[in-house]
């Protein structure tokens, strides 16, 4: 049995690990250029290393403030919000599960939510491109974080209703972590043939996805009852089902 922490983070990390593709298309762009225009004075190990530190430290401040911002809403005690929070997280786990199984425009349209916040950004991270230094590459991450990206946005909610900053945390890092297996791979293409390619987890996940993507609306099915719960439902179905992920 897991709990709903448990669940939230393995949701995260399951959708950013077998979005490979997604990842390949969205960000072998920036990898490449990163990778194809580096400065002479770092090497390709430490550019990547600093990128992606950066990366998931946006990803993992963003889930910082979405639980905070969540748990302060779930304090004030309006059962109807908290219920609310409840079920965006759970209906989220579905729509992640639903993407799975090829319902990708689902977390495409999310994509456009976040463009203002790029533009204020994008004029900060020109400042330290291309990087010469490890401190740029990481700052050049951290840019690179905040990005317009439906995978991330569709993480994000989970950390929401994740019960505070710390717990929002853990869960965009999961998130994060489990973008670089694809995003390492997607550097050692663009190093060594020159070119972004997908993921060598690629082929696996063509056939873990659907078998995940059930596991994960399994989840949503459990949120979705936790909620129907808290709001006062007592049928012993309803009892059954949330228990499958939180104690």
């Amino acid at each position: 049995m897991l709990d709903a922490l448990t669940a939230q983070m393995s949701a995260a990390f399951l959708l950013a690990l077998l979005g490979g593709a997604h990842c390949a298309g969205m960000c072998g762009g920036f990898v490449g250029a990163l990778q194809l225009r580096r400065a002479p004075q770092i090497g390709a190990a430490a550019l990547s290393l600093g990128y992606h530190a950066g990366r998931l430290t946006s990803y993992t401040a963003a889930g910082a403030l979405a639980g905070g911002a969540g748990a302060a809403l779930f304090a004030v005690n309006v059962l109807p919000l908290q219920v609310g929070l409840l079920a965006v997280g759970a209906v989220m786990l579905l729509a992640i599960g639903a993407s799975m199984f090829g319902a990708r425009a689902l977390l495409a349209r999310l994509e456009p939510a976040g463009a203002w916040l790029w533009r204020a950004i994008a004029p900060l991270a020109r400042r330290v491109y291309p990087p010469r230094s490890r401190t740029q590459a990481f700052m050049a991450g951290l840019a690179w974080g905040w990005i317009p990206c439906g995978m991330v946005y569709g993480a994000l909610p989970l950390a929401l209703a994740a019960g505070g900053a710390a717990q929002g945390t853990l869960v965009m890092l999961a998130f994060g972590l489990g973008t670089l297996p694809n995003m390492l791979a997607l550097d050692v293409a663009v190093v060594r043939l020159g070119a972004a390619r997908d993921g060598v987890l690629a082929p696996v996940a063509q056939w873990v996805k659907p078998l995940a993507g059930a596991v994960i609306v399994v989840f949503g099915l459990s949120g979705l009852a936790h909620a129907a719960r808290v709001a006062g439902a007592q049928h012993p179905a309803i009892a059954a089902i949330a228990s499958i992920c939180h104690r």
